[in-house]
């Protein structure tokens, strides 16, 4: 093989050992979790179908152990969650905070995005149900938006994930009996006023390209279309940032003769050792 070609079974070696699916580096508690969270900067909570991405699951050793600490982990504000990549449930360090808040948020207030025609009544009276009364559980949103009905259920929780990926409300919290539930608040509530501050300094294109740079480290090996469907942005815009990150070196294309189309890496290609043992 040349020296820009690798077999994608070295890309899942790499993966295995940063994503800690490999047992001998899996974790078993929220400290192994978050440990995971800041090494990449953000973390899906679950797998997607038909995409190799790090998640909490697969890094996770005990069965079903993982599944509280979206309520968790964010309750006691160690982290960000909220449903961003995908409308899935994404796990975000405070490091990588900001720069997710300036690619996918407006900086406006809600109630000026209303003013404006951003935001729609019922958009505008949760965030208004969530301002007047703290935080509330999604049981409550339903209760007080409208009568019990699948219609109306069926819309709380679509307007709950479009304000999330809007960074508009948070995850919060919220209870770990049964099926748990989220809390929900404000972002602007939620969040250090200092986190806040750093991501209304940070513009939009270049918030995507630290975002990019990143994932691209995370998954060892990628495309632009894959880029463009997980983050949900036009593969026109993807390819001048990804474009830009070749022309400085950043990233640089590879042959992997399983995937197809121009495959971007990092540069260089992470190495990690044969075993996989921890570092101490």
């Amino acid at each position: 093989m040349g020296p820009n070609e690798y077999r994608l079974t070295e890309i899942e070696r790499i993966r295995s050992h940063l994503w800690r699916t490999e047992p001998s580096r899996q974790i078993s508690d929220e400290r192994g979790a978050l440990r995971l969270i800041r090494e990449l900067g953000f973390v899906l909570l679950m797998p997607v179908a038909g995409a190799e991405l790090p998640n909490i699951h697969r890094a996770t050793a005990r069965e079903w152990s993982w599944w509280d600490w979206k309520q968790t982990l964010p309750g006691r504000r160690a982290c960000y969650y909220a449903h961003v990549l995908r409308s899935r449930g994404t796990f975000i360090s405070w490091h990588w905070f900001p720069f997710f808040s300036a690619a996918y948020g407006d900086g406006r207030s809600y109630q000026r995005l209303f003013r404006e025609g951003l935001l729609d009544r019922d958009e505008k009276r949760v965030l208004d149900m969530l301002e007047e009364n703290g935080p509330m559980m999604t049981s409550e949103v339903r209760v007080a938006f409208a009568s019990r009905s699948k219609q109306n259920t069926r819309r709380v929780k679509a307007i709950l994930v479009d304000l999330q990926r809007r960074f508009l409300i948070t995850a919060a919290g919220g209870d770990t009996e049964g099926w748990s539930h989220h809390r929900w608040d404000l972002v602007e509530r939620w969040v250090r006023p200092d986190l806040l501050a750093q991501a209304s300094g940070i513009d939009r294109a270049g918030a995507r390209e630290k975002l990019i740079s990143q994932f691209i480290r995370n998954v060892v090996a990628t495309t632009d279309a894959d880029i463009a469907w997980l983050f949900g942005w036009l593969r026109g815009d993807v390819k001048q940032v990804t474009d830009r990150l070749l022309a400085e070196g950043v990233v640089r294309t590879v042959v992997v003769p399983e995937l197809e189309g121009e495959v971007i890496a990092p540069n260089p290609l992470p190495r990690v050792s044969n075993d996989f043992r921890p570092k101490k």
